[in-house]
């Protein structure tokens, strides 16, 4: 094993014995070299050696053969020729010692204090990054003696070693890497939505930009309004439009409702028309309000059929099966007024000859478009609902308020994402 701070300014001799020059940095490549990921640890593939009188360092190929273990690198064979720089190697004293890079594991940012490098087979490869106090103190010199003072007072040093394959790199200008997303793309909203909250908007953005639509929306669920709208700043009206109704559609009009009126305006005119209708009824209502905190998304069946009919319908309905609220069944008339609820586990029990009308609650318990969050959550709580229908006066059902859209309203910012939404 060998770390990349005791590696750099040591000096370099050739097969000969003869100094060539110091060492300033070690050249790897992931993989092969052609976005094969099949090896986890890159493999060091050059050495750039600093010569007297000369600016640029000159690039040694790495034989695998020499030993970085001892306190010189002594070339074991002679070079034929300087290295060719593919421009796919990362230089790791330049490119990742003291930058961040994301811990995958532990869904955060980690600054990169020294690499270390282990021998596999005849080749040198980077095993782990550390992260912790113990890599300062090695650049720094005063490992073995802090070791020292440590050991008088019985206390260990701790070391925060990362495996190099546990962690992404951050897009920056001056970072010569692409991002590598595989990890992202395996990982829950809400780790990303982590990760994205420590590295800000505009770089969140350039991380999550080449995942799947669903999963950018499913993130920035889990994300505070402000957070969203900068982010989706980012995007083009059409990419922010395909992000946006993959969205619940309660979630989509805040979002809405947070940018730029000509801004929201330019991403719903490039939204499906479906998807459009469903946010633009949601759009006028203030936020603070039933109708601004209601979903679109819930369940319903008509009067007068049977419990079997009523979950044949449900099961043929593809629009069902993405419901935000699945817990209760709403019975509405031909006109969409609110006649009764039953809860889907009244109907998996009933017997499928039995009417919805002989299970349904008559009475359903509801807020009205403009009643206030507080009468909502008021509500939610007196009778221990999961979710509260919305209507206007005529009492036509408008949408459903979740207990968890509710409750969030009055929980402080750094508690709304982590309350869990327990109707998915």
């Amino acid at each position: 094993m060998a770390f990349l701070s005791e590696l750099l300014a040591r000096e370099v001799r050739d097969h000969k014995s003869i100094p060539i020059g110091k060492l300033r940095d070690v050249l790897i490549v992931m993989g092969n070299g052609n976005g094969d990921k099949s090896e986890p640890y890159p493999r060091v593939v050059a050495l750039a050696v600093d010569q007297r009188g000369v600016a640029e360092p000159v690039l040694i190929p790495w034989e695998g053969t020499e030993d970085l273990a001892g306190n010189k690198i002594i070339l074991q064979k002679p070079a034929q020729a300087a290295y060719p720089a593919q421009g796919n190697e990362i230089w790791l004293s330049r490119d990742v010692m003291d930058k961040q890079l994301i811990d995958t594991n532990d869904h955060r940012l980690v600054r990169v204090n020294d690499l270390e490098l282990g021998k596999i087979g005849t080749d040198y490869r980077l095993i782990n990054i550390d992260i912790g106090g113990r890599g300062l103190l090695r650049r720094l010199g005063l490992e073995d003696f802090a070791e020292s003072v440590a050991d008088r007072v019985r206390w260990n040093i701790p070391s925060h070693m990362v495996a190099w394959n546990d962690l992404d790199f951050l897009p920056s200008g001056n970072l010569r890497v692409q991002v590598a997303r595989e990890h992202l793309k395996e990982l829950h909203p809400a780790d990303i939505a982590e990760i994205l909250e420590d590295v800000g908007p505009r770089v969140g953005a350039e991380l999550i930009r080449q995942l799947d639509d669903e999963k950018v929306a499913d993130t920035l669920e889990e994300l505070e309004p402000e957070f969203q709208v900068q982010m989706l700043e980012t995007f083009t009206d059409e990419r922010a439009a395909e992000i946006v109704q993959e969205m619940e559609p309660d979630e989509a009009a805040h979002l809405l409702n947070k940018m730029e009126p000509e801004r929201a305006a330019d991403i719903v005119q490039h939204m499906e028309p479906e998807e459009m209708a469903e946010v633009q009824q949601l759009l006028p209502h203030g936020e603070d309000t039933a109708g601004g905190l209601m979903t679109t998304n819930y369940l319903t069946v008509p009067p007068g059929i049977t419990c079997g009919e009523a979950i044949a319908q449900l099961r043929a309905n593809p629009e069902a099966r993405d419901a935000e609220v699945t817990y209760y069944v709403y019975v509405t008339d031909a006109d969409s007024r609110l006649q009764g609820v039953f809860s889907l586990s009244d109907l998996i029990f009933a017997e499928p000859g039995v009417g919805v009308d002989a299970i349904m609650h008559k009475r359903p318990k509801r807020v009205y478009l403009k009643s206030p969050h507080e009468q909502v959550l008021e509500k939610i709580a007196r009778y221990n609902l999961l979710a509260v229908p919305v209507v206007d006066a005529r009492g036509i059902l408008h949408g459903v308020v979740t207990a968890d859209d509710a409750l969030e309203k009055i929980l402080p910012a750094d508690l709304k994402v982590k309350l869990p939404r327990i109707f998915r």
